[in-house]
């Protein structure tokens, strides 16, 4: 074989083997004209369907819109579509092909950190993110609060809560405060701190209870968590009390005690029917009136009781105490001799106890709770002379928050 025809036939390899690790490599030429604005077409459409709430459909637009031409937008938006399915090697798979195209944004880099931030292998890799983002922009405070997840996960907790902490100040009152506010407080716990971390753990857990299973994805906080969960519920029960017991269920729903708590607290709401029921059969010709008035933000009502009989008017939900006062004695005048008076009260609970046996003996006991106000109005009735005082009525204001047990999840 002649020279010239062994150099040629070596160049075709070289050509054939180039082109061809060139596609296997998953590279291609630069996009037509054409097939940019396909792509760019493609990609308005799927934010459409995503506006319309179709993630299916528009997932297949921006698979489409990013093979003929790939965009940072189409990326971004397919990388949030594998993020709500939970696809995170995906989703940093798309964030890395924006970072590799040289033109990423802060945001870009502070997304591809806490994503990282998942895997133990790639935890250096995160934070060198999170660096960029927040050299690119200071004042990015989800950098400074992804950076800080990094550090829990490092077991770097100083550094943590100084990256939580002004994440708190740069980023003001947006939708991330309880997430940085648990953050700082693992990072406070992680150093000793308990008091400061616990305060900060259940100040964000009260505002968002979702918070500890957003932590829990990356192996954060669990075991915080739970301690407090048994602490708080034993304190809950030792008395068992309502208020107490709603407490605990607003900052953890699905808490380990969760059952037992709601089935707890049914078990106060019917001790506290069971008294006022047997109360107001004790005593007799007791009376009952009650007036709601419109509602009101700052809400008052009032307490109206005869001094001739066994008359009392209850009133809820007005503006101001003066219109409580008038509108219980009021109802409470209707069917006496014109001489009851009227106790206000402000968005409390408020309870009455009498006594059967003494009609100058009376108790009334103001509480964020029913349960502690019965109990209340009747130490109170016994204490001025009463004899076997029971509870005749309980009512909050303003009336429904007050007076509903915490709904089940």
């Amino acid at each position: 074989m002649k020279t010239w025809m062994i150099v040629a036939a070596a160049l075709a390899v070289l050509v054939v083997g180039g082109l061809a690790a060139f596609f296997g490599l998953g590279l291609r030429f630069a996009p037509s004209a054409a097939d940019q604005a396909r792509a760019r077409e493609l990609f308005a459409q799927s934010q459409t369907q995503l506006e319309n709430g179709n993630k299916d459909a528009a997932f297949r637009m921006l698979d489409d819109s990013i093979r003929l031409a790939p965009q940072n937008d189409a990326l971004r938006s397919r990388a949030s579509i594998f993020i709500a399915r939970g696809d995170f090697e995906n989703a940093t798979q798309d964030m890395s092909r924006i970072a590799n195209r040289g033109n990423a944004l802060a945001t870009d880099y502070s997304l591809r950190c806490w994503l990282r931030a998942r895997n133990d292998r790639t935890l250096r890799g995160a934070r060198s993110d999170c660096d960029r983002a927040i050299k690119m922009n200071p004042g990015l405070a989800a950098a400074f609060g992804n950076r800080g997840l990094v550090g829990l996960r490092q077991g770097r907790n100083i550094e943590a809560w100084n990256d939580f902490n002004i994440a708190l100040r740069v980023g003001g009152s947006d939708e991330w405060v309880a997430w940085r506010v648990f953050g700082r407080g693992v990072a406070a716990w992680g150093q000793g701190r308990g008091v400061e971390g616990r305060q900060d753990i259940e100040t964000a857990l009260h505002s968002k209870p979702a918070v500890a299973g957003e932590f829990a994805q990356f192996g954060i906080g669990g075991e915080i968590v739970r301690e407090f969960d048994d602490a708080t519920f034993a304190r809950a029960m030792d008395p068992p009390s309502y208020l107490d017991l709603q407490n605990y269920l607003i900052v953890y729903p699905n808490g380990a005690h969760a059952a037992e708590a709601r089935a707890e607290i049914q078990n106060i709401t019917d001790w506290v029917e069971g008294e006022i029921a047997a109360g107001r059969q004790a005593i007799p010709g007791f009376a009952l009136a009650q007036v709601h008035g419109p509602g009101s933000p700052d809400s008052f009502g009032a307490i109206a009781l005869s001094r001739s009989s066994r008359r009392v008017a209850f009133s809820t939900d007005y503006a101001s105490p003066l219109e409580a006062q008038r509108a219980a004695a009021t109802a409470c005048d209707r069917a006496s001799q014109g001489d009851c008076e009227a106790f206000a009260f402000r968005n409390v609970c408020a309870a009455l106890a009498l006594s059967p046996s003494n009609r100058s003996a009376r108790g009334m006991a103001w509480s964020y709770s029913t349960d502690d106000a019965v109990r209340g109005s009747i130490q109170q009735c016994n204490a001025r002379g009463g004899r076997n005082c029971v509870a005749v009525h309980a009512q909050c204001t303003p009336t429904p928050e007050a007076a509903t047990p915490a709904p089940s999840p």
